[in-house]
């Protein structure tokens, strides 16, 4: 208020010769002549003042906050952010404004208060996905051109918008998810890191030889151009099952070469396996008949 009271100090004086001014052209007694009094004139040189002054600062911040979203947030989620910042300022300077014109904030508040309760029971479900929208873009757990999986439904993030986010699933569909549902739901960012895991379930029968088949498994993921070399293969035996051996081989990929990864190595996996005579197991049933 300092500078905002030294700047309504200096100009009070330009603004009383201006209302004394306007009287010369408005009889005193009529409505236009009351209306042009120094305490008006003063009122509007302050709401004037407390405009321009309020536009300056809330524009300085966007303009800030802005620069920052563009080197730690991805466009949508950044543009997002400062939609928000200039909505709450442009709040801000509508209260300053009436503050400025002598306007009882108290009253307003209240009766904008009851107004916001008529229109938030309206508007319940639009409201709490905004605020889940900010809650979203704050953690910042994915961005845009990400892959996620949520319930069930995965796809590449196609946009993050105030009120929902949209997926473009892999066979082209798009999907909006409610920004309230996403917070309260599993959700899973398959493209976080650049690297992922490719898991393959493998059941082989007893008589298989185990070592030879490890051998055989290391030998395909060497071999396949999309299995990356670092970090190194995982070969586990899991179980022995009611059908057969259960063996676990992990292989890495890169996140955005997951899906072929794991199309091209199953393919060799079989071809290779078929080829050393090692057996696939599977569920039988052993039917015993007796003879009367």
């Amino acid at each position: 208020m300092g500078e905002e009271g030294a700047a309504i100090a200096e100009a009070a004086p330009v603004a009383t010769e201006a209302a004394s001014r306007l009287r010369e052209f408005f009889p005193s007694t009529g409505p236009l002549g009351r209306l042009f009094t120094m305490d008006t004139a003063i009122i509007v040189v302050r709401v004037l003042i407390t405009l321009v002054l309020s536009l300056v600062f809330v524009g300085l911040v966007v303009t800030i906050l802005r620069k920052v979203s563009k080197k730690r947030m991805d466009a949508r989620t950044g543009g997002l952010f400062v939609k928000v910042v200039q909505y709450l300022g442009l709040a801000f300077v509508a209260f300053a404004v009436l503050d400025a014109a002598n306007v009882n904030l108290s009253a307003l508040l209240g009766a904008a208060g009851i107004v916001g309760i008529a229109i938030g029971f309206a508007a319940q479900t639009s409201v709490s996905n905004f605020i889940s929208g900010i809650f979203i873009v704050s953690e910042k757990t994915f961005t845009q051109g990400d892959v996620l999986s949520v319930d069930g439904t995965s796809g590449i993030v196609y946009s993050i918008d105030a009120f929902s986010i949209k997926l473009r699933t892999f066979d082209n569909q798009l999907i909006r998810i409610p920004n309230e549902t996403l917070i309260k739901t599993k959700m899973a960012n398959i493209t976080r890191f650049p690297a992922r895991r490719l898991n393959i379930d493998i059941l082989v029968t007893y008589d298989s030889d185990i070592e030879r088949t490890r051998d055989v498994l290391l030998e395909v993921a060497a071999k396949n151009q999309d299995v990356l070399r670092n970090p190194e293969p995982v070969f586990m035996v899991k179980e022995y099952g009611d059908n057969g051996i259960e063996l676990f081989f992990g292989v890495w990929c890169a996140s955005d070469e997951w899906f072929q990864g794991n199309n091209s190595m199953k393919i060799d996996i079989k071809k290779r396996l078929d080829a050393e005579g090692i057996q696939f197991a599977y569920p039988t049933v052993t039917v015993y008949s007796k003879k009367a």
